[in-house]
């Protein structure tokens, strides 16, 4: 899953947290659906600041 796939399920999902009345089960399955999502992006984002490190040291600056 790219960044931008699951930033875009993110704001699906947030809308969708948003309405009301929300079924508890429904409401479960996409905040554990969302957690999983945020792992993601955190991930790539890590493994980008980790790329721009490295880049940064060979180019010593």
């Amino acid at each position: 899953m790219t960044y931008q796939e699951a930033i875009t399920e993110l704001e699906s999902l947030l809308v969708k947290l948003q309405e009301v009345p929300a079924d508890i089960d429904q409401l479960h399955a996409r905040v554990a659906r969302a957690e999983v999502l945020v792992a993601t992006c955190r991930a790539q984002l890590r493994g980008v600041e980790e790329a721009l490190n490295k880049l940064d040291k060979t180019t010593g600056e």
